[in-house]
């Protein structure tokens, strides 16, 4: 039986952040990815569960950014 695989808008979703967020840490190296893999004519990256874990471990070591502004009305 082949372990289940997710697509990077799923692991974005457990993460809890969007999917450009994920490919933009992807893309600074701060997160190791899956080597994407060509199927068609469509290049996918398939997650495993221990990849999203190793995930999680980056996210958590994440700060909280500075709250916006409120508006007046």
């Amino acid at each position: 039986m082949t372990a289940k695989s997710y697509t990077t808008s799923e692991t974005a979703q457990q993460l809890g952040v969007s999917r450009q967020t994920l490919y933009t840490w992807i893309e600074r190296g701060q997160i190791d990815a899956p080597k994407p893999l060509k199927i068609g004519r469509s290049t996918v990256r398939l997650w495993t569960k221990n990849d999203i874990q190793k995930a999680r471990k980056f996210v958590g070591t994440l700060k909280p950014g500075p709250k916006g502004k409120k508006r007046k009305k």
